[in-house]
């Protein structure tokens, strides 16, 4: 009897200590769970009246800002973060800054001062002056992790619309840009980019023949294995415009009414926070887009010192870039009265040496425009020529183009030098 008992206990411990254990697991992986929900991304929802900066701000990396329908009067600074911005559409979801133009300057913004802060430099007629540059829709300054906007619209920032510097898987598309006085869309010192069905309309305040850089852009990146794909742009200085970056694909996009449709330009040197740097710009593909009527007379360079109209597509001292199965069509200059004549050949496609510029710090050599396959195109009714090859031109700073050219098979009616149609 006493044997038969003391087994019964013994059993009964050790289902009591089995349950015991059982029960510290369970409360282990409980708290396991706890931490990893914990973790996960948030979903900040903002209403008509919120702010987004604040939202911002409370936000994690990784978190996903969503944007009701409404307008917000906002200059947005997103410093160290990536995040997911999704608005309504962009029809629907509006971040504006109020209207400005050259009696009557842009507010300075209350937040959003964490990003760029002022700088000096020069207005198109060569004045010193001060800008600033974070004075943007959304402005994404080195972000921790992967950067989503779509589905919004941005008008009237002094600065840019959309901007991401130095950041990493980057995909900006379904958005609308209005009448900003840099770019619509820019990813600078980026890497892993995406830029797709977007619109941009530039707007000429009337400093006279501008109407902001360029709709979409991609600068200062060495490694930017972009892709710009699907985007419309009407209005600006630059369509489409590749500058000091290396590695990707220019597709299947829009451009008219601007000075220049698309341009690819190997810079002498990057801009601003890094005016010291340089990219051996090309490895890029230029294929599928229209480009026409980029009519436009415009002051441009970084002086001001540029008299630009009528380019459909230019592919300025950058190497290895195929040119292929674009319409490029009724281009034409148009110089109005009064004003100084181009300084940058116009034509349907023109591919351009250009030496240095003299008076840009650091500037190197970018090189001679080289390894370009120009074929299957159809380049129509661009005035004064459907395709322009450089050449040396003493007293200028027109360079010949380097080696390994290809054009052939293209559908085009005028060529300087004659022979490529």
């Amino acid at each position: 009897m006493d044997h038969s008992t003391t087994r019964r206990t013994r059993r009964h411990s050790r289902l009591l200590s089995r349950l015991a254990v059982a029960g510290v697991f369970a409360l282990v992986l409980a708290g396991l769970q706890s931490g990893v929900a914990s973790a996960l991304p948030a979903t900040i929802v903002v209403h008509p009246g919120d702010s987004i900066q604040a939202a911002v701000d409370r936000a994690s990396n990784g978190d996903t800002i969503k944007l009701d329908a409404g307008t917000w009067t906002e200059a947005v600074c997103v410093n160290g973060k990536g995040l997911n911005v999704v608005g309504a559409g962009r029809d629907l979801t509006k971040i504006v800054w109020p209207d400005w133009g050259p009696t009557s300057p842009p507010p300075e913004p209350t937040t959003g001062l964490a990003c760029w802060q002022a700088w000096a430099g020069a207005d198109l007629e060569g004045n010193p002056t001060t800008l600033r540059d974070d004075v943007s829709g959304l402005f994404f300054l080195n972000p921790a992790g992967p950067v989503n906007v779509t589905g919004l619209q941005t008008r009237n920032h002094p600065a840019n619309g959309i901007i991401v510097w130095q950041g990493s898987n980057i995909n900006i598309s379904n958005t609308m840009g209005t009448a900003h006085e840099r770019y619509g869309v820019l990813a600078a010192a980026s890497t892993n980019v995406v830029i797709s069905n977007n619109v941009e309309q530039g707007l000429d305040r009337g400093a006279p023949f501008y109407s902001g850089t360029a709709g979409v852009s991609i600068g200062d990146s060495p490694h930017a294995n972009a892709t710009v794909s699907g985007n419309r742009v009407v209005g600006y200085n630059l369509g489409v415009f590749i500058r000091e970056s290396r590695s990707g694909v220019v597709t299947g996009n829009s451009v008219s009414g601007n000075c220049v449709g698309v341009l690819l330009f190997d810079d002498s040197a990057t801009e601003i926070p890094n005016v010291n740097g340089h990219v051996q710009g090309g490895n890029f593909g230029l294929q599928n887009n229209t480009s026409t009527a980029n009519n436009r007379y415009c002051i441009a360079g970084r002086d001001g010192s540029q008299r630009v109209s009528g380019v459909g597509m230019a592919v300025v001292n950058a190497e290895h870039v195929t040119v292929k199965g674009n319409v490029i069509r009724d281009n034409v200059p148009i110089v109005p009265a009064g004003q100084a004549g181009l300084t940058f050949p116009p034509g349907g496609l023109v591919l351009l040496s250009l030496s240095p510029p003299p008076d840009v710090n650091n500037a190197v050599d970018p090189g001679l425009v080289s390894y370009v396959v120009v074929t299957g195109n159809t380049i129509r009714n661009n005035v004064p020529v459907d395709i322009w090859l450089t050449r040396a031109i003493p007293g200028t700073p027109l360079r010949a183009a380097g080696p390994g050219i290809v054009i052939n098979n293209n559908s085009c009616g005028v060529s300087d030098p004659p022979g490529f149609c």
